[in-house]
């Protein structure tokens, strides 16, 4: 019998849970694929957004012109609100609600690719401002600005959650559009009546400056396992053309020194496609290392005396994390950890910066204009390094000689190191001010290069078809941006070729626009891509993710995937393939290289050696026990910590049915508290009993 009374409880119980979820179901309507604008910190300030812990709740009102939000802020009959705008209004109305929050629950922004601005960067219009050299006249508030079209947005304590629907999402702002019109169209009669309404939840646990935050999280580890910050940071990755760890003080060679980025930025969680602010620059700078490594085979490194170091640094967009870190071990001689580096070791440094903003201004052209900034100092390394690399590309390249270097990693090497006779070039396609309008943003993506894929075999042994072979069969034209691409990074080969051997390059060479048409697939589109999965571990399930991972630095617990995806492609595309399996791969060992086991391009395992490595990208700041975050020597940027982030749409109930609740309770309070004081008052009536009886008993009433 209590087994029978046991099913029937939870039976019923689990009944009730069923109604309750689809009763929830029926009342709200989840906003699938949105990005939440999350906080940030740094030495002194927070920035970024956060709700209430509950989440924002706030009526939707489409925000179709300025006028709809100048609305909510001065005119409006209710409240609070949520905007919901394009990303073609965002930049004219985000400010004035900024600036008048009071009726502001919140914003939802979204993307359409049919109404799309000519700008949109949410950076400042000086990045990493308070990290330039000396020699900088860049000010955000001065007439010298390198981001013409930055709002500064990103640096800026935003008081209400931004959530973003990207354009594939665009059924979403349908559904919500659509409650709209049902509901809230009447402007003027807002009040007692059922409202279209949405809730952000993106509450952050961080707040105040990074050294706040830090602090906090220190002490709660005493009383709780919850963290509220963690410093943002992830790993560098670095690659020569010759091993270094075998070298000694007498034949060590020198080296030119060339690098990239590898990350991006925007407002949102893991939303930062980073196509022209650093996708070309790291695309360029890997099939340029692929090139060379087949020019000369690591073989022949005891024939020439020159050497050449690639570094891709991350975390650049928070005052160069990556960059600042690598300069700061080189001054205390522990970069990289096997053989250092020192300062006299790098005759040249050669940072391929900031491609790809102009290449829809020169669609129609075969070529686009590069720049070389070179700072006050047009030294014999960098004429020579400059002419050869326009004769042998047959590309124009101009060099500018100013100490006001656009954003790049030479800041931290001049303020680290005290770098003034290193010659360093910085080769952009820019000139005073960025050629990209969509730089450190959400629309930072593939089309703003007017790039297409082109889905082409790869050989079994990854083989891309040549160039001249894309032109001549019509595979490719060479105004493409994957032509243009391969060109330069051809240029910098045979360039750098020459300062390895002394010599120019006799044969022909073939930096495959193939190859940077697989790239740009995997960066911009989507990791399952054929290139990926070749350089993926063997042991490993690939990522089968349908869009482009985040160029976010991230934080630093654990590695990015672009950063592994950049490390594992070196290696696979400039390593030597060994016929070795994965047992005996894996207890490979010779100094200054290391043994990688991957998918291959038959995906049946290759072990590839290689002098490719990861070194840490966190800044000094967060190693030296004694650093005053106030100083502004290193990056102090720290991320909040949050749990989930999540948005729905649904109506609220209007005002009558709410006051309907309200006197219904009232009178059932008041009929409940008299009949409890006739009850007792009555009990010795109702409740008597026969004092005679041996076993007195209730006497039964018939109710």
């Amino acid at each position: 019998m209590n087994f029978y009374y046991a099913f029937i409880v939870c039976v019923t119980y689990l009944t009730q849970v069923s109604q309750c979820e689809r009763l929830h179901g029926q009342i709200y309507s989840s906003i699938e694929g949105s990005a939440a604008c999350f906080r940030r910190l740094n030495g002194t300030h927070q920035m970024g957004c956060s709700s209430s812990d509950g989440g924002a709740v706030g009526i939707v009102q489409m925000i179709k012109d300025v006028e709809d939000a100048q609305w909510i802020i001065k005119n409006s009959t209710s409240g609070p609100y949520i905007a919901v705008v394009s990303t073609s209004l965002f930049q004219s109305v985000i400010n004035m609600l900024i600036d008048d929050p009071s009726n502001v629950a919140g914003v939802l922004l979204y993307d359409n690719a049919t109404m799309r601005p000519s700008s949109f960067s949410q950076e400042s219009k000086c990045p990493n401002e308070y990290s330039a050299a000396p020699g900088s006249t860049c000010s955000s508030s001065g007439d010298t600005v390198w981001n013409t079209k930055g709002t500064g947005l990103l640096r800026k304590d935003i008081p209400f959650p931004i959530f973003f629907v990207p354009d594939s999402k665009a059924d979403e702002i349908d559904k919500i559009e659509k409650c709209y019109n049902r509901y809230n169209l009447d402007k003027n009669n807002q009040v007692g009546v059922p409202l279209c309404s949405v809730q952000l939840h993106s509450f952050m646990y961080a707040a105040v400056n990074s050294a706040v935050c830090l602090r906090r999280s220190a002490s709660s580890a005493f009383l709780t396992p919850t963290k509220v910050c963690d410093p943002l940071g992830d790993y560098n990755v670095y690659y020569s053309l010759f091993p270094r760890a075998q070298e000694n003080e007498t034949d060590r060679k020198p080296v030119t020194f060339v690098t990239a980025r590898i990350d991006s930025a925007s407002l949102f969680d893991g939303v930062a496609p980073g196509t022209a602010s650093s996708v070309v620059g790291m695309v360029t700078l890997i099939s340029t290392a692929a090139t060379l490594s087949k020019m000369i085979p690591v073989a022949d490194e005891k024939l020439y005396a020159n050497n050449i170091l690639w570094t891709l640094f991350n975390g650049e967009s928070f005052d160069y994390i990556g960059s600042q870190r690598v300069a700061y071990d080189i001054s205390r001689g522990s970069w990289p950890p096997v053989n250092p580096l020192s300062l006299s070791d790098i005759k040249l440094h050669v940072e391929i910066g900031q491609l790809g903003g102009s290449l829809d201004l020169f669609k129609d052209n075969v070529t686009w204009p590069l720049y070389a900034f070179t700072g006050n100092m047009l030294a014999e390394e960098i004429i020579e390094f400059l002419n050869d690399m326009t004769q042998t590309g047959n590309l124009t390249v101009s060099p500018i000689l100013t100490s006001n270097l656009p954003p790049s990693s030479l800041h931290s090497f001049k303020r680290i190191l005290n770098v003034t006779d290193m010659p360093e070039l910085l080769l952009v396609d820019h000139r005073e001010t960025f050629a990209n309008m969509y730089y450190e943003s959400a629309l930072d993506m593939s089309d703003t290069i007017d790039y297409v894929y082109h889905n082409l075999t790869v050989g079994t042994n990854g083989e891309f078809i040549p160039t001249s072979d894309l032109l001549s069969k019509g595979n490719m034209t060479d105004k493409e941006p994957q032509v243009k691409i391969s060109r330069v990074a051809n240029a910098l080969a045979q360039t750098l070729y020459k300062r390895v051997t002394g010599i120019p390059f006799v044969g022909v060479v073939d930096t495959s626009a193939h190859m940077v048409d697989e790239m740009l697939q995997c960066f911009l589109q989507t990791p399952s891509c054929r290139l990926l999965r070749a350089a993926d571990f063997m042991s490993a399930d690939h990522n089968t993710a349908d869009r482009p991972a985040s160029l976010y630095v991230g934080v630093a617990t654990w590695a990015s995937t672009p950063a592994v995806y950049a490390g594992h492609l070196l290696a696979l595309l400039t390593g030597v393939h060994l016929g070795s399996n994965k047992t005996v791969c894996d207890e490979l060992s010779e100094p200054g290289f290391s043994y990688y086991y991957l998918r291959g391009w038959n995906n049946t395992g290759v072990c590839v050696q290689t002098t490719m490595n990861f070194s840490q990208a966190v800044s000094p700041a967060f190693i030296k026990s004694d650093y005053d975050f106030t100083s502004n020597e290193f990056s102090t940027w720290t991320e909040s910590v949050w749990q989930t982030m999540w948005a729905r749409v649904f109506v609220t109930a209007g005002g009558s049915g709410a006051k309907l609740a309200g006197v219904t309770g009232a009178l059932a309070t008041i009929i409940a508290a008299f009949i409890t004081y006739w009850l007792s008052v009555n009990s010795a009536v109702i409740f008597a009993t026969s004092l005679d009886a041996p076993n007195p008993i209730l006497r039964t009433v018939n109710c």
